[in-house]
């Protein structure tokens, strides 16, 4: 099984970072953190190529790009300009998501090249693209007791005079609980600083590059650090849990 993993905040948000070759207006919901809504090219609905670029302000570095519910079959990934650097190329995807981890490197742009669609005659379509890097892919996942995922959902009740109810449905959100015993040194010094950095993380449940189910959310580690030894013995490792909670969409 593929081990969990905390990547980097999305390093693409902003409209401004991407260039497009049509349908601008569509351009916010490639990083809104929404699954429903998602960039169409316009135009584009043969194997004529065309390209999403998105250019950072200053260099950064990546090791993930991650792509959730497309209908891409023929596309490619480079970057610091289409075609000089190669980062991925696939001309038989039957995916609608796609994990990529490789080597980290410093970039100054991304570019998504899509020559075609899993249906054919189609837009191109892409409802989250994510560029960032790994914080800590955990040394052993958590055991499935103390693994608890959740969706999450806000609602306002509403009972009426007669006694029946009207339930008002907000949004779904992910939440999670992990837990582990006698873990090492070093993954409870990797926790601890991403702990330490109060910053929203990404959360990768099970990340595989084949068949990828597209699981990815922005979440923020609510409460304290409670890692201690696990038993009296100090060599015998640390004990603690994490809970998790998605953050607001944009």
């Amino acid at each position: 099984m593929a081990r969990m993993e905390f990547l980097s905040e999305n390093l693409f948000n902003t409209t401004t970072q991407a260039k497009v070759d049509s349908n601008t207006t569509t351009v916010e919901y490639l990083f809104d953190r929404s699954t429903s809504l998602g960039y169409s090219s316009d135009g584009y609905n043969s194997t004529t190529a065309t390209m999403i670029s998105v250019e950072f302000s200053a260099p950064q570095v990546i090791s993930h790009i991650l792509m959730q519910n497309h209908n891409l079959r023929d596309f490619r990934l480079f970057y610091d300009s289409a075609t000089a650097n190669s980062l991925l190329v696939d001309a038989t995807n039957s995916n609608t998501s796609t994990y990529l981890a490789f080597s980290s490197v410093t970039v100054s742009s991304v570019q998504l090249q899509m020559n075609n669609t899993i249906e054919g005659s189609v837009e191109k379509e892409i409802r989250e693209l994510f560029i960032g890097e790994r914080h800590v892919q955990f040394e052993r996942n958590p055991t499935v007791k103390k693994w608890k995922p959740m969706i999450f959902r806000k609602q306002i009740e509403h009972e009426m005079p007669d006694g029946g109810t009207v339930l008002f449905n907000i949004k779904d959100k992910y939440r999670a609980s992990l837990a582990w015993e006698y873990i090492t040194d070093d993954f409870r010094d990797d926790l601890y600083t991403v702990h330490r950095s109060a910053l929203p993380l990404y959360f990768v449940p099970f990340p595989t590059a084949t068949a990828w189910l597209g699981e990815a959310y922005e979440t923020v580690w609510t409460g304290g650090f409670d890692f201690k030894h696990a038993t009296n013995d100090k060599d015998q490792g640390w004990s603690g849990s994490i809970n998790l909670k998605e953050t607001p969409g944009r």
